[in-house]
């Protein structure tokens, strides 16, 4: 499951850099949901303005370039509605050979421009598809890219197996020779597998050799013991819909990009038996569920049928189920993946002229689907455009699936989809070179000043991404944020990470009403060391005798399972009980300050230590001393720690960097660590004790 948040959180992380200011589509403006969001989630109306793309060909295929806000007709659960925006989009057809251009046509003094980008996410399916439809798929994707996309389009890349269930290989980019690049690999045999699954992988084996060639683990033995048993349906059943909750977090995570995307899915699609014929009838609700997500976050599926021409009627093969994914949410079908020409043309026609369509409601938060239909007075024309959308909801209804998204969104994204969440201050700092317990995330959360954003039952979760935005530790508990009368409330956490860099997050949210604050910085974990010492980003703490502490997320025993898990004050390396941890970047001249260092050393060496600290004057580039006492030191793996007294000289008001540097009087190793500080006159209530 984490691989698969994980995938989401990149698209999350990714939206907010590519996010344009203007929009359109389904949903409403920034600004509106700016204005909204600032309200309590759980609210029941509100006034927003619902934006539809439309798209109308005449009977012959070709865009109807020439209609006005008058020949639209547009119902909204059966009952017609007033457009109050109208604008169109035209995408000039040149002569061949021509590289095409797009213009927009709006309506007289339109309130702000709109025109986007368009958007394409080539999406390649190994679950469901054939080695020779491997191969054409990459063919169809790269005539695409040759003789369809714009240098303003934006493309990106996805890919779907068993193995690695969801993946993003590429962000949208404008970069269309590193997706060509990425995409000229499929099903080649030198390629990095970066698309490639564990079936691709062992169809290429086994057309190399034996079936011993393709599995070479496996031994024969006798006597044959006996296979276990297992339900083929079962399999298939649980298989698909495994598939299916992949593509409703993919439509959750693209709701974040405004306006219309357009998914092109190389497939052979999941065969209509499996889907409406089995039992029990689960997955066909997550199956229409799923086309319903996709119809609110305004993405169109258009599909091309990778699987084999026969006879064989629709509905026994994926065919029907591909036919209708790109039905519901106005795509294109085409079902010759061997005369792939006429599909890329005719994605490149729809997506390219296209009317947009707005109107108010009044957005209740029930979670209700509203059907769309729109109509054209005109004769002869066809109409495409998303069956629907959907109300938000409370964060009651959620479904488990949908919270797990919301927490990715909230903890990744500069501006969640959700709400704007209050903001704290953290820290994320290694403590150790070894695999176990070796990150540790610290935090001041202002408890008086999210009394109104947080309950009685508060989930607390602390998160470390690595920089594919995958989870690969995450620790949860749960607090009552009702009746704290202390300013802060602390919260510490230990994490066990490969070394590596980490978004590291901590997210409070109301499991009542989803309001949410979030924290976040980034760290580095290093790897053992050989050779040498290497000082670790020091932790200020202040006195603070009774200080408030939330449940910690605790240390680990790791892998060894007779080994005795570490207690948290041997891990930290202050008291609690007496200090807690100071995150502001002020010292105050003439005052004390309190520290926790860390010095990675070889295992098994006793290096001598000696640790020293000086401020360094940006502006006058003077080293200023700093009085350092070592008031208690401790050893583990790899790491030696020291709690010391740092004295702060009297020095002028301004911006310092505070070195502090080790040295092993016995080699003459030597390793220092830079902190930026602003030291100030005054000592401001909670800061450091003099």
């Amino acid at each position: 499951m984490n691989r698969f948040l994980g995938t989401r959180a990149v698209l999350l992380s990714t939206i907010v850099l590519l996010c344009p200011k203007t929009y359109s589509g389904l949903g409403s403006s920034p600004q509106q949901d700016a204005v909204r969001l600032q309200k309590p989630l759980q609210h029941e109306v509100s006034v927003t303005l619902k934006l539809i793309q439309v798209f109308v060909t005449d009977k012959s295929g070709k865009p109807v370039l020439d209609l006005t806000k008058d020949d639209f007709i547009l119902f909204d659960d059966g009952k017609p509605q007033k457009l109050t925006e109208f604008e169109k989009h035209v995408l000039s057809l040149p002569a061949s050979g021509e590289r095409t251009e797009e213009r927009v046509v709006q309506t007289p003094v339109p309130p702000s421009p709109r025109l986007l980008n368009r958007k394409f996410f080539l999406f390649f399916d190994f679950e469901y598809n054939n080695p020779p439809g491997v191969r054409k798929m990459g063919e169809a994707a790269k005539h695409f890219l040759d003789t369809q996309v714009l240098p303003s389009d934006e493309v990106g890349v996805l890919s779907i197996s068993t193995l690695k269930l969801l993946q993003i290989n590429l962000n949208l980019t404008t970069d269309h020779r590193k997706v060509r690049d990425l995409v000229s690999k499929i099903g080649l045999r030198d390629s990095s597998q970066r698309f490639e699954d564990s079936e691709d992988e062992y169809q290429r084996k086994l057309a190399a050799g034996n079936f011993a060639d393709a599995r070479p683990e496996t031994k024969t033995t006798w006597p044959t013991p006996d296979m276990p048993k297992y339900d083929a349906k079962e399999m298939w059943h649980l298989s698909a819909m495994t598939y299916v909750d992949c593509l409703t977090a993919l439509a959750w995570a693209l709701r974040s990009i405004q306006g219309q995307k357009n998914l092109i899915l190389f497939s052979e699609g999941i065969p209509y038996p499996i889907v409406y014929s089995f039992t029990p009838s689960d997955l066909t609700w997550k199956y229409e569920n799923m086309l319903k997500e996709m119809q609110t976050s305004n993405v169109a599926i258009s599909s091309l049928y990778t699987g084999p021409i026969d006879p064989v009627p629709a509905t026994q093969t994926g065919a029907w189920t591909l036919s209708k994914t790109s039905d519901d949410t106005g795509g294109q079908y085409w079902g010759n993946m061997y005369n792939y020409e006429p599909f890329a043309d005719k994605v490149n026609t729809m997506t390219g002229s296209y009317y947009v369509l707005g109107y108010s409601v009044g957005e209740k938060w029930d979670g209700k689907f509203h059907a769309i239909k729109v109509e054209v007075k005109r004769p002869g024309c066809d109409v495409r455009t998303q069956n629907g959308y959907s109300n938000p909801k409370l964060f009651t209804d959620y479904t488990d699936l949908e919270k797990k998204i919301t927490l990715v969104d909230l903890a990744l994204a500069e501006k969640p989809i959700s709400q704007t969440p209050a903001r704290f201050d953290m820290a994320a700092l290694p403590r150790s070179t070894e695999p176990a317990n070796n990150l540790l995330l610290a935090a001041a959360i202002p408890a008086e000043k999210l009394g109104d954003t947080l309950g009685k039952k508060v989930e607390v979760v602390s998160l470390a991404f690595n920089q594919a935005d995958e989870i690969v530790e995450m620790k949860r508990t749960e607090e009552n944020f009702t009746g704290l009368k202390q300013p802060y409330a602390h919260l510490l956490s230990i994490l066990s990470v490969p070394p590596g860099s980490y978004k590291c997050r901590i997210v409070l949210r109301d499991l009542e009403t989803g309001q949410a604050a979030v924290a976040g910085v980034s760290a580095t974990v290093p790897g053992p060391v050989v050779t040498g010492i290497k000082l670790l980003p020091p932790l200020l703490v202040r006195p603070d005798r009774g200080a408030l502490y939330l449940k910690a997320h605790g240390p680990s025993a790791g892998t060894d399972k007779k080994a005795v898990t570490p207690d948290m004050k041997s891990l930290l390396a202050y008291d609690t009980a007496q200090y807690a941890p100071y995150l502001e970047r002020t010292l105050y001249r003439e005052s004390e300050a309190w520290a926790v260092i860390r010095c990675a050393v070889p295992e098994g060496s006793s290096p001598k230590l000696k640790l020293t600290a000086f401020l360094f004057d940006k502006l006058t580039r003077e080293r200023i001393p700093m009085a350092l006492i070592i008031l208690e030191e401790n050893s583990d793996r790899g790491t030696r720690a020291f709690f010391v007294r740092l004295a702060v000289p009297d020095v002028e008001p301004d911006d310092y960097t505070l070195f502090i540097v080790a040295e092993d009087e016995t080699s003459g190793a030597r390793s220092e660590i830079a902190c930026d500080f602003a030291v100030e006159d005054a000592m401001k209530k909670g800061g450091l004790g003099r």
